[in-house]
């Protein structure tokens, strides 16, 4: 678990992120399409997640082949509540990139 000044840091990289890199998986997609999501609310959503939102990390990427660690935040998005999985910053050619892996239905608030 992070402290809250940890939290506050990488929020501010997520906030001022150059790109936020969607990853086009299915279940995003359908969380998209299912609860009314745009791309444009889905960015700002993301952009705009707070301390009190934060649920893990920093931890490791499951996969060992990926560097970078993973950070998880619960949303309320009118009514559902929204699994977002985001990839510490990286900088390609001066750009700095947040990639986010998961924005989608947190199916385990519903059990």
């Amino acid at each position: 678990m992070a402290d809250e000044f940890e939290i506050k840091r990488f929020l501010h990289d997520v906030k001022n992120a150059d790109i936020i890199d969607f990853v086009p998986t299915e279940k995003n997609r359908r969380t998209r399409l299912q609860i009314g999501l745009t791309a444009y609310d889905q960015e700002n959503l993301v952009r705009n997640l707070s301390v009190n939102e934060y649920h893990s990390g920093p931890s490791k990427d499951k996969d060992p082949a990926r560097t970078g660690m993973i950070w998880i935040f619960k949303h309320d998005y009118k009514g559902h509540v929204l699994y977002i999985k985001l990839k510490e910053k990286i900088i390609v050619e001066g750009t700095t990139v947040i990639r986010c892996l998961s924005c989608h239905i947190d199916h385990m608030a519903l059990d």
